[in-house]
């Protein structure tokens, strides 16, 4: 058996997830090694979303590794990584509000004739 990672679009899939690692991040070759896992995770609904709850919370990339960032469900995530005490509710209004940012954005970026042909 292959992993599945072999089966990824490297436009569409990987390309995105490492420049998200490296730019954004500013990780490089040596997490990925430690985590390859991280390119099976989706980026937007999940790796992005948890990092830019990091950054929300003032809690700088470097302290917490790839693994710890993605290996829990969400609320685990918010209590172990990041320290939430309220059982994961803080997390999910971020992630309902940062859905409603999304949905807006693309709502706005709609012309008035695809709007209708959307309809």
């Amino acid at each position: 058996r292959f992993p599945l990672v072999l089966g990824y679009s490297v436009k569409d899939e990987l390309l995105p997830k490492w420049q998200f690692l490296c730019k954004v991040c500013d990780f490089g070759y040596f997490e990925v090694v430690r985590f390859p896992a991280y390119f099976s995770y989706p980026l937007d609904k999940v790796i992005i979303p948890r990092y830019e709850y990091l950054k929300a919370k003032s809690i700088p990339f470097e302290v917490v590794t790839i693994d710890e960032v993605l290996r829990y469900g969400d609320a685990d995530f918010a209590r172990i990584v990041v320290g939430d005490e309220d059982g994961g509710d803080l997390f999910s209004r971020f992630l309902e509000e940062r859905r409603k940012k999304i949905l807006k954005k693309k709502s706005a970026n709609l012309t008035p004739s695809n709007k209708q042909n959307r309809v």
